[in-house]
């Protein structure tokens, strides 16, 4: 079956197409969110403070995705919030329906495409195998100069 990926372009991603897909999508989204929020006009200005703090935190989570050595638990809290966050904004902003019913979706879509992007076979890049050997080549260096040479025993 990777076989068949990879004929087809869609085998292992390089990390220019992995970074050219982080980017596209948060510049991507992050437009679509704020056409979304076009209506929140309704909102006071109390209310649109803490609807974009909140959001900020979701965005900010979904940025850990990629960020994070912890990718798999960001994804779940990620999701957990998008699910949630229209009860969520109600209960914080004490009036139901004052959020636009599309951030969830919006939110949804784009943290599994994130997902996907993060988890989607990658191939190694060489400037990770080049640092991997110069780590080892200090590595060794290091534990010459810390590890004491032993003298030859000359009489005992």
């Amino acid at each position: 079956m990777s076989r068949v990926f990879a004929r087809t372009g869609l085998g292992r991603m390089s990390s220019g197409e992995y970074q050219a897909n982080l980017n596209g999508m948060n510049m991507f989204f992050g437009a679509v969110l704020g056409f979304v929020l076009s209506g929140t006009e309704k909102l006071s200005a109390w209310q649109f403070g803490v609807l974009l703090t909140a959001l900020a935190s979701v965005v900010i989570t979904v940025l850990y995705i990629s960020s994070s050595k912890h990718r798999l638990m960001y994804s779940l809290l990620a999701l957990f919030y998008a699910a949630t966050f229209p009860e969520v904004m109600s209960m914080l902003l004490r009036g139901p329906d004052l959020v636009p019913d599309k951030v969830r979706p919006t939110l949804l879509v784009w943290i599994g495409m994130t997902v996907m992007v993060e988890f989607w076979a990658r191939e190694k890049s060489q400037e990770k195998s080049q640092e991997k050997s110069e780590d080892e080549g200090e590595a060794t260096d290091k534990t010459a100069v810390d590890t004491p040479a032993r003298e030859p025993e000359t009489q005992r």
